[in-house]
């Protein structure tokens, strides 16, 4: 699909057809387009846990304050962010060099720069920031797939670890609910943003170009 086209295209879904089963293919499908995001070192410090069963997807639903569009979500997607990409200090270093962006000389300074230590607050920051490039990336691959999604942050954050049973180094970007739309239930889109009101010129008061 054009990408403009999914991008006017992509709409948050509140209204699910019910009883509509994701091929396992296509799940991947998606997860292979998040793979290809952008990310600090390239640590890609991002996993992706699906849940599929009605069971599960009824806890989750209490878990996200029992909101009604969950009822008939074929799936939910929960991005989980790593906020411990030193771990793999050793593995990134070997990437960068045996691909050519480094030489063996840069060793010493990239194990520095990628093992260095962060403060739990900077390094859960760099973890969703990292991780919401692989959300977003993935929602627009399920609209290209012919899904409807529903990007959610509205549940509760330890509840859903819990549930998880996360790692206590990961913590949760993002919920999406799929599946596909209900005909003819979508509202007109909400207006968006000039995007003269949102333009800065070189400093934030500055909304014209030199």
């Amino acid at each position: 699909m054009d990408f403009q086209k999914i991008l006017s295209k992509r709409r948050a879904c509140h209204h699910f057809q019910a009883d509509i089963k994701i091929p396992k293919e296509d799940i991947e499908k998606m997860i292979h387009a998040a793979s290809l995001s952008p990310s600090g070192y390239n640590a890609q410090p991002w996993d992706f846990v699906i849940i599929e069963s009605s069971e599960n997807i009824k806890k989750v639903q209490s878990i996200a304050f029992d909101q009604p569009h969950l009822s008939n979500a074929s799936a939910i997607a929960v991005i989980v962010a790593d906020t411990n990409i030193g771990r793999r200090t050793e593995e990134l270093v070997d990437m960068w060099i045996d691909y050519g962006y480094r030489s063996e000389e840069d060793r010493k300074d990239l194990l520095n720069s990628i093992g260095k230590v962060r403060s739990p607050q900077k390094r859960k920051e760099m973890a969703l920031r990292n991780s919401m490039l692989a959300a977003m990336t993935f929602i627009f691959a399920a609209e290209d797939l012919g899904y409807a999604t529903c990007p959610m942050m509205g549940f509760s954050q330890w509840q859903l670890e819990e549930f998880l049973e996360l790692p206590e180094d990961r913590v949760i970007a993002l919920m999406v609910a799929l599946g596909k739309k209900e005909p003819n239930k979508a509202l007109p889109r909400l207006p968006r943003r000039d995007v003269k009101n949102m333009l800065h010129w070189e400093k934030w008061d500055s909304k014209k170009p030199s």
